[in-house]
C-alpha cells in the first residue's frame, strides 16, 4: 500500500509540473492572462490525477500479487501431483511398488542387461493373522517389506505382489550376491522384534525362492523358475533360501 501511495504522489507532482510547463508555453502563445491559467494548470492535475493513478497502481498491485499466487498454486500442484503420482506406483500398505509397477520395472531392467529375480513369502502367515488378528498380520508385512529395503542396493527395485507375497529384481547376475541379499533379508526378518497388540511376541520370517542370472526368457518362465525354488525352501522346513542359476534349473 505505502510504495502505491508514493508512486501515485511521484505521478501527481510530475503531471502537475507538465501541465504548469504547457500551460506556460500555451498562454505565451496566446497571450493568456497569468493567473487563471496557472491556477488551472496546477488544480486539474492535482485533482484528477490522483484517484486516477491511485486505482491503476493498485490494480496493478492486485495483478503482481494474483500472479504470485499462481505460482506458488502452480508449484504446490506440481509437488502434490508428483506426489500421488508416486503414490500410485506403490502399495499403500508396505510402501513398496505395486504387482503392476515391479513387473514395469523388472522389464526395464531386464533390458539394460542381466538380472536376478527372488521371491519372498512370510511363513505361517494364515497362522498370525487368525491367532493375533489383521492388524498383527498387516505390522508383520510392513516389518518384511521395511527389511527387504534395508538390504537392496538403490538400483534393485521390490515390490508386493500378493498377498504375503514380495519379488525383488537385482541388478546383478552373481549368485553369489544374490543367495547373500537373500540371506540378509531372511536374517532380518527372523531377528524382528514382532508383536501382538496384546504384548505378545510373535515368531516372523520368511522363505525366499530365486533364480540367478535371468535374461534370455520371458518374465513367466522365470516366475515359475523362482517359484520352484521358494517351493523348495518350504519343503526344507521354511525360514531359509534356495537360489539356483536357470541353467540348472530349467531342463
Amino acid at each position: 500500500m505505502s510504495k502505491v501511495i508514493f508512486k501515485c504522489i511521484l505521478v501527481t507532482i510530475v503531471m502537475t509540473a507538465s501541465c504548469v510547463v504547457i500551460t506556460n508555453a500555451i498562454r505565451e502563445a496566446v497571450h493568456m492572462s497569468d493567473g487563471p491559467a496557472r491556477l488551472i494548470a496546477i488544480l486539474c492535475p492535482l485533482l484528477i490525477t490522483p484517484p486516477i493513478i491511485y486505482l491503476c497502481l493498485r490494480q496493478s498491485e492486485k495483478l503482481r500479487q494474483a500472479l504470485t499466487d499462481l505460482n506458488r498454486i502452480m508449484q504446490e500442484l506440481e509437488t502434490t501431483n508428483a506426489r500421488l503420482f508416486e503414490a500410485s506406483l506403490r502399495d499403500n500398505m508396505t510402501g513398496l511398488l505395486n504387482r503392476e509397477t515391479f513387473f514395469e520395472r523388472m522389464e526395464a531392467l531386464r533390458r539394460q542387461g542381466p538380472g536376478s529375480l527372488l521371491i519372498v513369502d512370510a511363513d505361517h502367515f494364515k497362522k498370525i493373522n487368525d491367532n493375533h488378528g489383521h492388524h498383527t498380520g498387516d505390522a508383520a508385512l510392513i516389518a518384511i517389506a521395511q527389511c527387504i529395503s534395508r538390504c537392496i542396493g538403490e538400483d534393485d527395485c521390490a515390490g508386493r505382489i500378493g498377498g504375503e507375497e514380495f519379488a525383488i529384481f537385482l541388478a546383478t547376475a552373481d549368485e553369489t550376491e544374490v543367495r547373500g541379499v537373500a540371506e540378509c533379508i531372511r536374517a532380518e526378518v527372523c531377528s524382528h522384534a514382532l508383536k501382538s497388540a496384546e504384548g505378545a511376541e510373535v515368531p516372523l520370517s520368511v522363505s525366499i525362492g530365486g533364480v540367478a542370472g535371468v535374461a534370455a526368457g520371458t518374465v513367466k518362465e522365470h516366475f515359475r523358475t523362482a517359484d520352484r525354488r521358494l517351493y523348495d525352501a518350504k519343503r526344507r522346513g521354511r525360514n531359509c533360501v534356495s537360489v539356483r542359476s536357470p541353467v540348472k534349473n530349467i531342463a
